[in-house]
């Protein structure tokens, strides 16, 4: 019986042990987000790829308000071939993320992903575009669209975090 006990033991204590184990697994190259984006939106003729958006780095920054209120916020970090667009009119092809209430949009943001949830865009700053489109309101629609406007890089937003702007943009 105790020869029983033993063995009984011994099972447990390295059947889990092994199960921590790693193998080398299926092979395949492990995808990031920037690797999914072609699975919703292409890139149409002259227009800039998301993931020229998602080379830029974030900086976490944490700071202290006026009022002595603790702050923690992104700042983008740009690579050289983003701060070469600043400024530059632009085209680009995404989803709407609506902030007001209407048919038309004159603020909103606009990112790679279709949306998965109604009170958050799930993806990080470097792959969210903040839209001005006052003279030319854009009909909200669930499948992507394709914009043009002036690209504005943002240095530094501690309120929002935003790391872009597109003004006077309209649909293509």
């Amino acid at each position: 019986m105790r020869v029983w006990l033993v063995i009984f033991m011994c099972l447990i204590i390295v059947t889990p042990a092994h199960a921590f184990t790693f193998g080398d697994g299926s092979g395949e190259k492990t995808r990031t987000i920037l690797d999914y984006i072609e699975d919703y939106v292409d890139v149409p003729d002259g227009a800039l790829d998301w993931k020229m958006f998602g080379r830029t780095e974030e900086e976490k920054v944490k700071t202290t308000t006026e009022d002595g209120y603790d702050l923690q916020y992104s700042r983008p970090v740009f690579q050289p071939e983003m701060e070469a667009l600043d400024g530059m009119d632009v085209t680009i092809k995404g989803y709407i993320f609506p902030l007001e209430g209407t048919d038309k949009q004159k603020l909103f943001l606009f990112g790679p992903f279709p949306l998965s949830c109604p009170y958050q865009y799930h993806v990080g700053p470097a792959l969210v575009i903040e839209v001005h489109a006052e003279d030319h309101p854009v009909k909200f629609d669930y499948d992507p669209v394709t914009l043009t406007g002036r690209l504005e890089l943002v240095h530094d937003d501690p309120d929002y975090s935003v790391f872009y702007r597109l003004r006077d943009a309209k649909e293509k």
